[in-house]
């Protein structure tokens, strides 16, 4: 006879005294983080099996089992470094954006304060290529230390800044072609490599041959398929050249041709030597949810369970319809083209912003208003500031006005993010997405009046501090 043993969820100290919807929740989450670092068979991970099977009701964990073959389930994505704990940052969620290695109008102790902001920065190599050779070896640092990134941040060096949406350089066979300030500058795989070797970083996102060209000039000819193969020839090359042990997010190429998307999707799926994907098809002609569409047919043939980077879907529209699709993590240049706007972001997931999603600082409006950016924020520009020191800050071209917008900004951008992960976990994030959608005027076939600042950016000459340009800023209602 078959002896059966019965047993219950065991004590766990992390929840002595609560009911079990969070122990519930954690203990799945700790299950399928533990299942995909050491298999189904390790038995602390029947641990939690058991746990969540003893506490959860059916239909929870039928609901996340669905996610999770969706590509929705809400998790985290854990860096393992040799001798140094694990870095963590929860999904969905975002990197955070730099220039020059500093996170906009913010000195890194000013950035340290802001909170739980995503342990993830994302450096792009634009800003530093001011040579077709390599010279950063000579700071011996690496990355991290030449930046003044944590030690616990997860740093992601890409090649291309994600608000520079029209680009004129063509790839050349051996070499990527960036036109920037200091003039046109080529990135080889060789040179890559050994960028990648000197600055140290956790994530490397491979130069591609990315389409820059408007589709009319792509509907015929092979520039799509001589730009995938391109690229993947370059992705091998950086492989075999890198010597530094960094994580690699495979840049998803295929532009708008679904036959070379599919060709594409399936040769990096029988890759394992990727530990990530990267979507970057901002200067694609393209609406928005015609990319995202797009990105979907690579993602229906990609390994789910490695993580999925897309650049250029940082407004929270477009955020919010990534994530639905199946992207983890996006790039936060928004909360920055909203600053440089001289705006103060007002949106919120649950729909209760202004219908603008912002409030431009520069009305006459705010020269008599002490209330504070948005009404119960607890934000310290909000805390400690109102409506009309931001303005004379703005008029007098004071620094400050920047940096408290900015903190003002990212800590809406934060709470966001941390409202999608916590809708996942309800399952209503469908529901609250078309609603905000809807509500911001996103939902229809054209671009919305909202959430536009980062084109706005893409004609900006000067930040707002250094030059006003009062004549870009048409006086708006408030909210």
């Amino acid at each position: 006879m078959t002896e059966v043993k019965i047993q219950t969820a065991p004590f766990d100290a992390r929840f002595p005294n609560v009911n079990q919807t969070k122990r519930c929740w954690q203990s799945y989450f700790d299950y399928t983080k533990c299942t995909a670092a050491k298999g189904e068979d390790y038995p602390p991970c029947k641990q939690f099996l058991r746990t969540y099977m003893t506490v959860c009701p059916n239909e929870w964990i039928e609901r996340w089992d669905a996610q999770k073959e969706e590509g929705t389930y809400p998790g985290a994505l854990v860096l393992e470094r040799a001798g140094q704990a694990p870095v963590r940052v929860e999904t969905p969620s975002y990197v955070k954006y730099t220039r020059r290695g500093l996170q906009p109008h913010l000195l890194p102790d000013v950035a340290a304060g802001l909170g739980a902001q995503p342990a993830a920065t994302r450096v792009q190599l634009e800003d530093f290529l001011d040579k077709d050779s390599s010279h950063r070896g000579r700071f011996g640092g690496g990355l991290r230390e030449f930046a003044a990134l944590g030690r616990a941040d997860i740093a992601i060096l890409d090649v291309l800044d994600p608000t520079t949406t029209a680009r004129t350089a063509k790839a050349e066979a051996k070499a990527m072609v960036i036109d920037g300030a200091g003039g046109t500058r080529r990135l080889s795989p060789e040179l890559f490599a050994e960028l990648a070797d000197a600055l140290k970083p956790d994530v490397v996102v491979p130069p591609a041959d990315y389409i820059e060209e408007p589709l009319p000039s792509l509907e015929h000819g092979k520039r799509i398929q001589k730009s995938a193969a391109r690229s993947a020839r370059w992705l091998d090359e950086c492989l075999a050249r890198i010597a530094h042990p960094a994580a690699v997010f495979a840049p998803v190429m295929g532009s708008h041709c679904p036959t070379q998307r599919t060709m594409y999707a399936t040769m990096l799926a029988a890759r394992k030597d990727v530990a990530g994907y990267s979507f970057n098809d901002i200067s694609l002609a393209l609406p928005f949810g015609r990319k995202l569409e797009l990105a979907q047919r690579s993602l229906a043939i990609l390994d789910p369970a490695l993580p999925r980077y897309m650049a250029g879907a940082s407004a929270p529209d477009a955020a919010l319809q990534a994530v639905l699709g199946g992207i983890d993590l996006v790039d936060s240049s928004y909360p920055y083209a909203v600053t440089e706007q001289g705006f103060a972001s007002t949106y919120a997931l649950s729909s209760d912003g202004g219908a603008s999603g912002h409030l431009d600082m520069w009305q006459d409006a705010m020269r008599a208003d002490f209330g504070p950016l948005v009404d119960g924020c607890s934000c310290p520009t909000c805390a400690r500031h109102h409506r009309a020191y931001i303005h004379h800050l703005l008029l007098t071209k004071e620094m400050l006005a920047t940096v408290l917008l900015q903190v003002h900004n990212l800590h809406v951008y934060q709470r966001f993010f941390a409202d999608i992960r916590a809708s996942l976990a309800r399952d209503t994030l469908r529901a609250d997405a078309e609603r905000f959608l809807r509500h911001y005027g996103c939902d229809g076939p054209e671009p919305a009046a909202a959430f536009g600042e980062l084109r706005l950016l893409a004609t900006q000459l000067a930040t707002p501090t250094t030059k006003i340009q009062r004549q870009r800023h048409a006086e708006q209602p408030s909210g």
